[in-house]
C-alpha cells in the first residue's frame, strides 16, 4: 500500500488518514519500525499478536513500549478514579499530563481488552485477568525518572577515561572463563552502587576487625550483621577487598587505586574482570534495550545460570552512572557512544564461551508436552465455538480436568453427564462435580441452554458434591443469579486455559482446586491466584537459598565457616524482593533440600551448608521426576 493512501478509521467516525500518519502512531507502541522514508514493517510482536489474537498480549507489548500502562493497572488494585490517576501519574510516576486525555487512552485501551472495568462510581478496577496479566509484567518503581537528566548531565563525557595501570593489567590477564556469574548484594547509597563500594573500600583502606566493619556497616547503611557479610562477599568475589587475618579486613591495592580516580569507570572495569556478562551486555544492548530481554540472551548466550533479572538491573545502574547507557523510556535503555568506546576496550567471551548449565533433559522434557498442551488449548478454543459438535466439546473439556489432576470420565449422551471429575483422596479430602460442557457458535450461552434442574439430578444420580458449567461466555446476570441459587458454577472457556497454564507452570493440588471446583455463580481465578503466586515464590526461593549457600560455601570465613542458618538467609533474602520471604517458607525450602531423597544440603546445629554444586541437584530433581509412572491421561 502506499504510504500517502487515506485509509478509514475503525468505527463510523468517518475519519480517513494517510497510511503514513497510522505507521507515525503505531511505532511508539512497537508495532511497526520505518524501514525506509516511504515503507513500514510489522515488527516481530505485531506478527504474534495477529496471529494469536490475544489482547493480553498486545497489552503487555503497549506496556513495554509506552509509560504508565500495567502500572495504572497496579495503582488501580482497589479501585481509583481517572482523576487521582492523573494526580498518582504526575506525582509517582513523573508524568507531566495537565488533561485527562493520556489517561483514558490507556483506560480505554484496558477496557477494550478486558483487563479492566468501570464500576458505577466511575472507578476504574483490573478484572481477574487484568490481575492475572499483573503477575507477568515487570512494572517500574515510583520516581524511577525524576533523576534521570540530572544524573546522566553530570556522568556523560565525551573521552573514555584511561584505565590505572593496575586496572590495565588486571584487564590484560583476565580469565572471561573463570568469572562469577552473580555480583551478589551490594547496598546502595541514594540508589548507586559504586558510592556504597567506594565507602566500604576507603573505611577498610587500613586493617579492620569485622567488628568495626560491622559496626561501620550499621552506622552508615543501617546494615545487619548478616546483610554485611552477603555484601563483604560481594566485595571479595569483586576483588576490591580481602581478608588479611583472623577476622581482619582490608582494600586491596587494586580497590584503593579506583578510589584515586574522580570517575567510576575503572570500577566497572574491574567487576567486569570478575564477573560474567558485564561489557557483555554493552554488545547486547545493541540489539535488546529491557532488563527481561538482556536476561534472556545473558542465560542463553554467555552462560548465565538463570534469567537473573535483578542481576541485570544491578549491571544496567552501573553502566548508567559511568555515563554508558541511558534510559531513555520507562524500563528501556540505549548504549551511549561512550559504552560503545568502552566495549571495544575490554575483553569480552564471545557467545558461548562460557559453560551453560545442564539442561538437556529438562529442556527435552519441556518439549514433549508443549506440543500437546498447545494442542488441548487450541482445542478447547475451537470446540467450544463449534456448537454442530457438541460432543467435541466435551472431549475437550474433560481432557482439560485430566491434566489438571482429576480422574476424569466422559459420558455424553441423553440422560447423563457430560464429563465427572473425581479426586479420588483419602478421607474427607475425597471430592467430585459433574460437568456440563456448553458450546456456542456466537461465544455467548443463552439462559435456555442450561437446565439447573437436570445439573441437580447429575449431581445426585453420581453422587457428586459439585456441579460446573463449562460455555465461551455467560453475559446474563440472570442466569448467574440462577447458578449462585442452584449452587451451580459458570466457569468461562478463556478461565479454563489460563488455568491450565498457570498450572502447567505452578501445579496446584487437588485440596488446593477444590475451592474453585465448589463455587457457585461466575467462577473466577481470584482464589487460585493466590495460591498460584505462593507455589512460583517457593519455587524461585528454592534456587535463590541454593544460590546464596552456594556462594556462601565458595567464600567460607572464620565466622560462618561457609553455613548460614535460616535467620541469616532470611536477612539476606529479605530486601531482594518486593515481598521477602518468610522464615517459615526458608524452613520449608530447607527442609525439602535436606531431606534423605534430596539431600542437597546438610544440616549442622542451627545451620545449613551445601553439600554439591546446584546443577548436580537440579540433575537429580530431573531423574526423580523421570521415575515417577505416568499414566497416559497426563
Amino acid at each position: 500500500m502506499d504510504v500517502d493512501s487515506l485509509i478509514d478509521l475503525p468505527g463510523d467516525s468517518g475519519i480517513r488518514i494517510p497510511f503514513s500518519e497510522v505507521g507515525q502512531r503505531l511505532q511508539p507502541c512497537g508495532l511497526v519500525n520505518r524501514t525506509g522514508n516511504r515503507s513500514w514493517l510489522l515488527t516481530f510482536a505485531a506478527e504474534k499478536w495477529l496471529q494469536s489474537r490475544e489482547d493480553a498480549y498486545l497489552i503487555s507489548v503497549l506496556h513495554a513500549h509506552i509509560r504508565f500502562v500495567g502500572e495504572l493497572l497496579h495503582e488501580a488494585r482497589d479501585g481509583i478514579t481517572q482523576s487521582d490517576l492523573l494526580q498518582v501519574a504526575r506525582e509517582k510516576y513523573d508524568c507531566s499530563w495537565s488533561t485527562l486525555d493520556q489517561i483514558r487512552r490507556r483506560t480505554a485501551w484496558l477496557r477494550s481488552s478486558g483487563m479492566a472495568e468501570l464500576d458505577f462510581n466511575h472507578k476504574i478496577a483490573p478484572t481477574s485477568a487484568g490481575l492475572a496479566m499483573l503477575e507477568h509484567l515487570e512494572l517500574a518503581r515510583p520516581g524511577n525518572f525524576r533523576s534521570r537528566k540530572s544524573v546522566q548531565a553530570g556522568t556523560q563525557q565525551d573521552v573514555l577515561p584511561e584505565a590505572h595501570l593496575l586496572v590495565r593489567e588486571l584487564l590484560a590477564n583476565v580469565d572471561l572463563a573463570d568469572r562469577k556469574h552473580n555480583i551478589g548484594y551490594i547496598p546502595r547509597t541514594d540508589g548507586d552502587t559504586f558510592t556504597s563500594i567506594r565507602k566500604f573500600v576507603s573505611a577498610m583502606n587500613d586493617r579492620v576487625s569485622r567488628e568495626e566493619i560491622d559496626e561501620f556497616a550499621s552506622s552508615e547503611f543501617g546494615l545487619r550483621p548478616s546483610s554485611t557479610a552477603a555484601a563483604l562477599s560481594a566485595f571479595k568475589n569483586a576483588g576490591l577487598m580481602e581478608q588479611v587475618g583472623f577476622s581482619l579486613y582490608q582494600s586491596t591495592d587494586i580497590g584503593k587505586a579506583c578510589l584515586e580516580a574522580s570517575h567510576d569507570v575503572d570500577l566497572l572495569r574491574v567487576i567486569h574482570s570478575k564477573f560474567s556478562f558485564v561489557g557483555e551486555m554493552l554488545e547486547a544492548l545493541e540489539e535488546a534495550d529491557t532488563p527481561r530481554d538482556l536476561a534472556t540472551i545473558g542465560r542463553k548466550r554467555y552462560g548465565l545460570p538463570r534469567e537473573d533479572i535483578a542481576e541485570v538491573r544491578t549491571r544496567l545502574q552501573m553502566l548508567r552512572k559511568c555515563g554508558l547507557v541511558e534510559e531513555v523510556a520507562w524500563g528501556r535503555y540505549h548504549l551511549l557512544p561512550l559504552g560503545r568506546s568502552l566495549r571495544m576496550e575490554l575483553p569480552t567471551a564471545g557467545p558461548g564461551d562460557t559453560q551453560e548449565r545442564d539442561e538437556v533433559s529438562s529442556d527435552a522434557a519441556v518439549d514433549e508436552t508443549s506440543d500437546r498442551f498447545a494442542e488441548l488449548v487450541g482445542e478447547l478454543k475451537e470446540a467450544a465455538l463449534d456448537s454442530a459438535k457438541p460432543g467435541r466439546f466435551e472431549k475437550a473439556v474433560a481432557e482439560a480436568f485430566s491434566f489438571l489432576g482429576f480422574e476424569s470420565q466422559l459420558f455424553g449422551g441423553s440422560g447423563k453427564t457430560d464429563v465427572l471429575i473425581s479426586a479420588n483422596l483419602s478421607g474427607g479430602m475425597k471430592y467430585s462435580a459433574v460437568v456440563d460442557a456448553k458450546s456456542s457458535a456466537s461465544g455467548k450461552i443463552a439462559e435456555t441452554q442450561i437446565n439447573f434442574d437436570t445439573l441437580k439430578e447429575h449431581r445426585a444420580d453420581n453422587a457428586a458434591e459439585y456441579a460446573l458449567v463449562i460455555g465461551p461466555s455467560f453475559p446474563s446476570a440472570r442466569m448467574t443469579e440462577r447458578a449462585n441459587s442452584h449452587k451451580v458454577g459458570l466457569f468461562e472457556v478463556e478461565a479454563l486455559v489460563e488455568l491450565l497454564r498457570q498450572h502447567r507452570m505452578a501445579p496446584l493440588s487437588l485440596p488446593s482446586l477444590r475451592e474453585l471446583v465448589q463455587g457457585s455463580g461466575f467462577i473466577g481465578l481470584c482464589n487460585t491466584e493466590k495460591a498460584w503466586a505462593r507455589e512460583k515464590r517457593l519455587h524461585k526461593l528454592c534456587d535463590r537459598v541454593v544460590r546464596q549457600l552456594e556462594a556462601e560455601a565458595r567464600n567460607a570465613d572464620e565466622v560462618t565457616t561457609g553455613a548460614l542458618s535460616p535467620h541469616d538467609l532470611y536477612l539476606i533474602l529479605r530486601s531482594e524482593a518486593e515481598e521477602a520471604p518468610t522464615p517459615e517458607e526458608i524452613g520449608s525450602v530447607l527442609s525439602f533440600l535436606s531431606s534423605p531423597l534430596v539431600h542437597a544440603v546438610k544440616q549442622v546445629g542451627q545451620k545449613y551448608m551445601l553439600l554439591e554444586a546446584p546443577r548436580i541437584t537440579a540433575m537429580r530433581l530431573r531423574v526423580l521426576a523421570a521415575n515417577f509412572t505416568i499414566g497416559d491421561a497426563e
